[in-house]
C-alpha cells in the first residue's frame, strides 16, 4: 500500500501532476486531430454537451443568459478566473490565467492553436446543452487574458 495522503502533497507534487496532465492533453488533442480531422470541433461540442449533463447546474429557465450565468458560477467554484456577459446579442467570455494557456506554455504549443479552439468548442457544447440551443464560439483575444464570444442560434423566446 502506498503511504501517501493528498493532504501531505507539496508544490512539487502539484507541479509534477501539472506536467503529466499537460503531456496527456497535448497527446489527446494531437491524436483527436489526426483521427477526426475537420470534425474535431464537433467532437469537442459533443464532449461539452456530455459534461453539461454532469455539472451541478441549477437552472430555472433554459436560456443563453441563464446558461452563461450558471456556467460562470460553476467554473468559479472550480477556481477559474472567469467572467461572462452579453453584448450585441452574444455572450462574451473572459478568462484570466487560462489553464489551457498554461498547458500551451508548458508544452511549447502555439497559443490559439487547435487545443485552444477545442476548449472553446467544448465550452460551446456546455453552453448549448444548458441553453437548449446551438452555440458557436469565436476567438477574440488570446494570451494572459483570453476572450471569446459565443453566438447562440435558434433561441426560443
Amino acid at each position: 500500500m502506498i503511504g501517501t495522503n493528498e493532504l501531505s502533497l507539496d508544490k512539487e507534487d502539484y507541479d509534477k501532476a501539472f506536467t503529466e496532465v499537460s503531456f496527456l492533453l497535448d497527446m489527446f488533442v494531437d491524436t483527436i486531430e489526426t483521427f477526426v480531422g475537420k470534425s474535431t470541433p464537433s467532437l469537442a461540442v459533443a464532449a461539452g454537451r456530455k459534461m453539461a449533463s454532469n455539472l451541478p447546474a441549477h437552472m430555472t429557465e433554459q436560456t443563453p443568459e441563464a446558461a452563461l450565468e450558471e456556467f460562470v458560477r460553476i467554473f468559479r467554484i472550480q477556481q477559474m478566473a472567469i467572467e461572462g456577459h452579453f453584448e450585441n446579442g452574444q455572450a462574451v467570455i473572459n478568462i484570466d490565467h487560462c489553464p489551457i494557456r498554461s498547458v500551451c506554455l508548458q508544452r511549447d504549443m502555439e497559443i490559439d492553436s487547435q487545443i485552444c479552439q477545442m476548449f472553446h468548442y467544448y465550452v460551446a457544447g456546455i453552453l448549448a446543452e444548458l441553453a437548449g440551443c446551438p452555440a458557436r464560439p469565436k476567438t477574440i483575444t488570446v494570451g494572459e487574458r483570453c476572450t471569446f464570444n459565443m453566438a447562440f442560434s435558434g433561441v426560443r423566446r
